[in-house]
């Protein structure tokens, strides 16, 4: 008896250590049907992406009720419960694009009853003012996003701002976590909700710039020495941005590091976002004009004069980069 004792304890003991192990669930919340809907799309959503993984979390869905207890459900479990992302998701029934909600309103004023029929009119929620999701929407490249969703600061007064609030209030920490509104008729929803938490849960962005170096029409491609990462692959010279740089700052160093040439930053060609698997990055690229120097290869073996932008194997998104520059040589 004192053996299946100990042994009880034991497992006791291991199992809170194998939950902190364990990765962290995502939650994804949809609510039932309200009003004259029958049906509602954050319902429908939450349910097919339940048990999907993104970036090695599980996501773990719950349906609220149209309520109070469905308001406050989140809140309460996250004094139980860490998640490594939070999205809400709801009907926006006079929506044309998804909207993805930033700011979650001190204050409840419904139109309607909900489903318990509770209707408030003009009334805080804590007092203590708006709450803003901490999602770092700058890094997110939303123009390249499915439907193309829009960034807003209105959930409403409903439920939706409601269930929004009280889990940001109840939140300790940074946690990601906003409301996605869903129109009632949306393009691929649920690869949207996965692109949304693959954006909430990858790295932040690291500033790099890349020097478009032009010169009698054509473009200059540098391709990674062996003992560089990404050795063998071609692109433009740059690299990251030290504390108090900018663009122009940092490839003006960059340049001057990596192939001992004095360069003239001029105006910039784009933005591009790329996830790199261990790294996120933002590429800000713009055009460049040699000074001065003569060319000396410090972290490539090899640099080639392009017009196309097919001519080399490209890293990342630096074939797209070179077509836009390529645009911007013939304007």
């Amino acid at each position: 008896m004192g053996l299946l004792v100990n042994m009880t304890m034991k497992m006791l003991k291991v199992r809170p250590l194998l939950a902190q192990l364990m990765p962290k669930p995502i939650l994804v919340s949809g609510f039932e049907p309200f009003g004259n809907h029958k049906t509602n799309i954050s319902k429908k959503v939450a349910l097919e992406v339940n048990g999907l993984s993104v970036r090695g979390h599980t996501i773990e869905s719950k349906i609220l009720s149209v309520d109070l207890a469905g308001a406050k459900y989140v809140s309460q479990q996250l004094s139980e419960q860490d998640f490594a992302a939070i999205i809400h998701l709801g009907l926006a029934e006079n929506a044309k694009v998804p909207r993805i909600e930033l700011k979650a309103k001190d204050i409840l004023d419904f139109r309607i009853p909900d489903n318990s029929g509770r209707q408030i009119k003009d009334s805080i929620i804590s007092g203590e003012g708006d709450l803003f999701s901490k999602i770092e929407i700058d890094d997110w490249d939303i123009a390249t996003m499915i439907s193309q969703p829009i960034i807003s600061e209105d959930a409403g007064e409903f439920l939706c701002n409601e269930v929004l609030y009280r889990t940001l209030h109840a939140l300790n920490d940074n946690t990601p976590c906003f409301f996605l509104h869903l129109p009632p008729i949306c393009e691929d929803p649920v690869g949207l909700v996965l692109q949304c938490l693959d954006r909430m849960l990858r790295p932040p962005c690291l500033d790099v710039g890349a020097g478009a170096i032009i010169s009698a029409g054509k473009f200059l491609a540098a391709r990674r020495a062996p003992k560089e990462k990404h050795a063998g692959w071609w692109e433009f010279p740059g690299g990251k941005f030290e504390p108090g740089e900018d663009a122009v700052d940092c490839l003006r160093r960059e340049i001057r590091e990596e192939l001992e040439l004095e360069v003239e930053v001029g105006e910039e060609v784009g933005i591009w976002i790329y996830d790199h698997g261990d790294v996120v990055v933002r590429l800000h690229v713009r055009r460049c004009t040699i000074i001065s120097g003569e060319m000396k290869l410090n972290n490539h073996d090899k640099v080639q004069w392009c017009t196309k932008d097919d001519e080399v194997d490209w890293l990342g998104p630096d074939q797209e980069i070179a077509s836009a520059i390529i645009g911007h040589i013939s304007n």
